[in-house]
């Protein structure tokens, strides 16, 4: 039978205490990691989560191009949205044609709206005769339209879809999907031309036009399938004068008549009926 260890008065070696410099390196490597998942995450935001421009997206035929691009910071007032419509389009009720909007899609605009909508917006027009009178309705009927707003939060951005169809099921409007690649358009079957009469989510945009096929052929560009309006000089002249300061304007193309511009001065200011 083996003895019990002696036991001595002896004291114990002390456990060395990580000092000052231990909790710096530590503080320092959870820094480091931080700002590395930080620029990974800001290089993932720029580069897969880039949305193509309006212009990218829209025929190099396009005969005008409006950029009304409210900054964030300018929501939920809208004054340079307001000062585009004033200054450009000769509106001198902006807040008509911000109210006729909201009552066009039927939903609430800080709870439907303000939580997705990002700093760009852009209505485009094309197609239509300078022969013949300004109506809204010819435009509707013979020119396409397009209303381009940009989406900071698409999940968000798809719960205003849900909302906006489910009020366009109350007032009788029959909606169906169309896939076109890995998008959907909604289009609704009948009815009085609209400038809502399709719409989709695409490339973080909302997207609506009175022609489904316009809608269809900017998904198709997407993929490299015909010019789109960046590529037009006149276009890219314009584009590169507008600022941070001024982001809003009007492009006219040679081919753009004063005609499409009436009409559409009043479909803005008509938008809900």
């Amino acid at each position: 039978m083996s003895s019990p260890p002696l036991l001595t008065d002896a004291p114990a070696t002390p456990r060395r205490e990580r000092g000052l410099g231990y909790a710096l390196m530590g503080g320092l490597g959870i820094t480091l990691v931080t700002v590395l998942l930080g620029a990974a995450y800001w290089y993932w935001l720029f580069t897969m989560q880039r949305a193509a421009s309006p212009a990218e997206l829209l025929p190099a035929d396009t005969e005008i191009y409006v950029s009304l691009s409210p900054s964030l910071g300018d929501l939920p007032e809208g004054t340079q949205v307001a000062s585009v419509l004033r200054d450009q389009l000769s509106i001198g009720d902006p807040q008509r044609v911000l109210d006729s909007a909201i009552r066009l899609l039927g939903v609430d605009a800080t709870t439907n709206v303000l939580t997705w909508v990002g700093g760009t917006l852009a209505v485009s027009v094309r197609g239509m005769s300078a022969q013949g009178d300004a109506s809204v309705q010819r435009l509707l009927r013979d020119g396409e339209v397009v209303f381009l707003i940009g989406s900071r939060n698409d999940p968000q951005a798809e719960a205003f879809i849900e909302k906006h169809l489910a009020v366009r099921a109350v007032r009788g409007d029959t909606m169906r999907k169309v896939s076109v690649g890995k998008e959907t358009v909604y289009v609704q079957d009948g009815g009085v031309p609209s400038p809502i009469t399709a719409l989709a989510l695409c490339e973080h945009y909302i997207i609506f036009s009175n022609r489904p096929e316009a809608i269809t052929a900017m998904i198709g560009r997407l993929g490299g399938s015909g010019d789109s309006l960046s590529v037009v000089p006149g276009f890219a002249q314009f584009y590169a004068e507008l600022t941070p300061r001024v982001p809003g304007g009007i492009y006219r193309s040679d081919g753009a008549s004063q005609t499409e511009l009436i009409a559409l001065r009043e479909l803005l200011l008509n938008l809900d009926r």
